[in-house]
């Protein structure tokens, strides 16, 4: 299974405006479903419509309407791709339920849990006392809450650039360069959090790099402004730029959870989510994106008493 692609991506990959793009879904001319709020497009559906070779015969089986017996996952929390790809697998389980997804960072994603607003939430953040992910923020934003916590992936995170590196980036150091214009992710996420350590180990201020105050909420979101030449550079997945045909230069490995409350824990919506993730159709189709790696997915990190 392929990962779909943001209205954002398409437009850049057909070259046209993103208001272009929903009048061509609108008139039915490109077939596209929602995740939660958010359109998406096939790319299979993209090729064929670039080829020519698309009819309405190629549209994909509508999403189910929601039916308020069935179970909802609410997933806030931070970006991948992956948890795009979970929630298209669990569409297909033997067991239907409804979802929704919000990317709004790790941070914001652990206290829309704390706060009842979400079931699952996903992060990546890099504790330095422990040497370790999420457990101990998981401790201090959730307190004495029964808490589980699942691996997804290991991914490599790095910087995000144009295809050949054209200005030949190489470490962390370089992000420093005159002129480089860099787009940051926003205040709350791992990645954010991770550049924001670096800076001030190296005793770098954020007013010597150009961009910094400009956010974006998902790897796929730098990924498209570094297609679009809005940017040279900026911090994500590897898939993100694999999906865009741009540079990557890996900077760093992390670990990437999931994370629900006990009751969550409990119930045959996570169960059937934990048996989607352990499947081998799954992890394969992982492995279909660069960067990442499933020795850990579906491990139990924490368990919830």
């Amino acid at each position: 299974m392929s990962l779909t692609l943001t209205a954002a991506e398409a437009a850049i990959i057909l070259k046209v405006s993103k208001y272009t793009l929903y009048e061509l879904v609108k008139r039915g001319e490109i077939p596209a479903h929602h995740i939660g709020r958010q359109l998406r497009i096939d790319p299979t559906i993209l090729d064929r419509y670039l080829r020519g070779t698309l009819s309405l015969n190629n549209t994909p089986n509508a999403l189910p309407t929601d039916t308020p017996e069935l179970p909802l996952l609410r997933f806030i929390g931070s970006h991948d791709p992956v948890v795009e790809l979970l929630f298209e697998f669990l569409k297909h389980a033997p067991a239907p339920v409804r979802s929704t997804i919000s990317f709004k960072g790790s941070m914001d994603g652990l206290i829309a849990l704390f706060r009842r607003e979400a079931e699952i939430s996903g992060a990546h953040l890099w504790d330095e006392s422990s040497k370790d992910y999420n457990i101990s923020f998981v401790k201090h934003v959730i307190p004495g809450e029964s808490v589980c916590i699942v691996n997804l992936v290991q991914r490599e995170q790095g910087f995000i650039v144009a295809p050949g590196n054209p200005l030949q980036l190489q470490s962390w150091k370089d992000i420093t360069i005159e002129g480089l214009h860099m787009i940051n992710r926003q205040k709350g996420s791992g990645t954010r959090l991770r550049l924001d350590a670096y800076l001030k180990s190296a005793k770098i201020s954020p007013g010597r790099i150009l961009g910094y105050e400009q956010e974006e909420t998902t790897h796929s979101g730098v990924a498209c402004l570094v297609a679009s030449g809005q940017a040279d550079v900026g911090l994500g997945v590897e898939a993100a730029a694999q999906r865009l045909g741009l540079g990557f230069i890996p900077l760093f490995k992390e670990r990437y959870d999931l994370v629900c409350l006990g009751k969550t824990a409990k119930s045959p919506a996570w169960q059937q989510l934990l048996d989607v993730l352990r499947s081998p159709g799954f992890i394969q189709a992982i492995h279909q994106q660069k960067g990442y790696d499933t020795s850990l997915t579906g491990k139990i990190m924490q368990e919830a008493f």
